[in-house]
Parts: C-alpha cells; structure tokens; sequence
C-alpha cells in the first residue's frame, strides 16, 4: 500500500502540488485524471523520488521514502517499475539489450535465461522475437510503448507506474496498451498507478479514479461515480479531451 500524506512541490515560487492526501491500495489500478497542466506527472514522479517533493510522506508498506539516501530507497524502488510517456527506451540500445539491461544488472542468472525472459516478456505484449535486433528508431510509437511495458514487467514489480500511456497514440495502439495493463494485474498481481488525460482510458481500466484539479484532488472513487457534470469541471480550464 502507498499511502501519501500532504504533498506539496512548487517551482520558482509557483505551487504545482497542494497538500495532495492519497491512500493507493495493493492490487488496484487506480488512474490519476485531469486535463494537461494540473500537476499529474509532478505527482506521479514525486512518488518514485524522480522530485523531491517540498513537504509532505509517501510511505511504500509504512516506510516513508521522502528523505531516504538514493542507497535507502533502493530497497523500495526495487519494486517499482515506470512507463514514460515518451517511452524512454535507451536509443542506442536494441530492443534485446534495453530488456536484458535490469536482469543482467540486477539478477543472478545465465544468458540462456535472460533470453527466456526477454521472449517471455516480449510475448506478453503481443510481440515476437523479430524485433530483438530493431533500435527503438525503426518501431512505431505503439510498439515503443510496448517494448517499455515489457522491460518494466520483467522486473515483475509490486508497484507500476504510468505516465500518461496512450497519448500520440492512435485508437488501436491505446487499445492495446489498455488491454496490456488490465492483463498485467493477473499475470504478476501489480498495484497500477496511472496519470492520464485520457478518459477512455480511465474508462477502460480503473478500479478507482482520483481526479486532479489545479495540483489538488478534488474526488476519489469508482469510476461509475464520476457524473458528466464533474469532468466537465474538471476539464473547464484544460483541454477538451473529446468532451
């Protein structure tokens, strides 16, 4: 369980984050709604100690990790796993080594078995092996996202965060995402952390749904309860999101 206490983080003067209280349940998907410029992507890369927040807990299991050494907090990032918006695949990587990386770094198995993983993981996502040669320069921007939701499950994490998923995808591509991170829930029982504009998406996977207005949450609770009438508050200063 996260539970996260009082965040606050502005920038030069400015506050982003104010005072957000968040209670994250093992086991659920729980997607972080709101439009572009609310705070979404500062909040989700606080809790994985990407920035600091200025005040404020984020306790993983009861260990609060705002503060800890980069050498502390390695105990709870190791079950963590992040999906960037960009993808953030290692260019000058092929798709074999940027999904080898964490295994050869970090477990003590032969090549042979880093090679079934690779497979495995590669197979999840509705992937084959003719891509383990390809640079992430020569795949689509759907396939990119699913070589990162690869290579972040195959360090089958407690803990997955996403940012912003599907976004510059086209409909099928995010189809497809949503439908990887409902899988994953009962392939490795992860706790999914989603922050997105998307509502389809919301839609599509959530167990429980915070929105996020103007870096506060202003609703927590299942998505049948969210009415008409609170998206479009929600969405009154941001963009139109197919509204």
């Amino acid at each position: 369980m996260i539970t996260i206490r009082g965040l606050y983080k502005s920038f030069d003067g400015q506050p982003v984050l104010k005072g957000i209280d968040l209670d994250i349940r093992d086991n659920e998907t729980i997607v972080i709604l709101g439009p572009s410029g609310q705070g979404k992507t500062v909040f989700i890369k606080a809790l994985v100690r990407l920035l600091e927040p200025d005040a404020g807990t984020i306790e993983y299991d009861g260990v609060n990790v705002v503060g800890l050494t980069k050498k502390a907090f390695r105990d709870v990032q190791k079950d963590i796993a992040f999906v960037f918006q960009n993808s953030a695949l290692f260019d000058f990587l092929t798709v074999n080594d940027n999904l080898s990386l964490f295994l050869q770094m970090h477990e003590k198995i032969t090549p042979a078995e880093i090679a079934e993983k690779v497979s495995q993981a590669l197979a999840f996502v509705g992937m084959d092996n003719s891509v383990l040669d390809k640079f992430p320069e020569e795949l689509s921007g759907g396939m990119k996202k699913r070589v990162a939701i690869a290579r972040a499950m195959i360090k089958r994490p407690k803990y997955m965060f996403y940012d912003e998923p599907t976004t510059g995808l086209d409909r099928g591509s995010a189809e497809k995402v949503s439908e990887l991170i409902r899988m994953l829930r009962g392939e490795i029982a992860v706790t999914s952390i989603i922050v997105t504009h998307d509502i389809k998406l919301m839609q599509d996977v959530s167990d429980r749904v915070a929105l996020l207005k103007d870096g506060r949450i202003v609703f927590v609770g299942g998505k049948d309860e969210i009415s008409a009438e609170m998206l479009e508050f929600l969405y009154e200063t941001g963009e139109n999101n197919g509204l």
